[in-house]
């Protein structure tokens, strides 16, 4: 999964899935010379929606996925949270399924007590992300 990129890195690792996406319908075409054009238009539709879950992955994920460098602080005891890793969840949304990640962090003095920043939830056309 892509870490914190620019926009100009987002941009062409988009445009590099949405060539692939192309190379793949190609492809498909290549092994259904006799397909009808509804035919072509689902598998369209099937590679579209792997590119809109590819781009939300890549606009998400390549901006923020919560990790500080400043270290993140316990609501409960105000101590320094450990940087654990990274936990991904598949969002399931209307244009394309993404696995997005975000930081995950654990305070060492309270049991149980952990963070996934940047913090306040997020929804999406479904419900919740978090």
């Amino acid at each position: 999964m892509a870490r914190r990129m620019s926009r100009k890195e987002r941009k062409a690792a988009f445009v590099t899935a949405a060539g692939k996406a192309y190379e793949e319908l190609e492809t498909w075409y290549d092994d259904h010379p006799e397909a009808t054009y509804g035919e072509i238009e689902i598998e369209a539709r099937q590679q579209r929606r792997k590119l809109m879950g590819r781009g939300m992955e890549i606009l998400v994920n390549g901006r923020d996925t919560g990790q500080r460098a400043e270290g993140v602080r316990c609501t409960r005891c105000r101590e320094e949270m450990e940087f654990k890793g990274y936990l991904a969840w598949t969002v399931r949304g209307l244009e394309g399924d993404a696995v997005l990640e975000r930081a995950y962090y654990v305070c060492p003095s309270c049991e149980g007590e952990t963070i996934f920043p940047p913090g306040p939830e997020v929804e999406s056309a479904g419900g919740s992300l978090e």
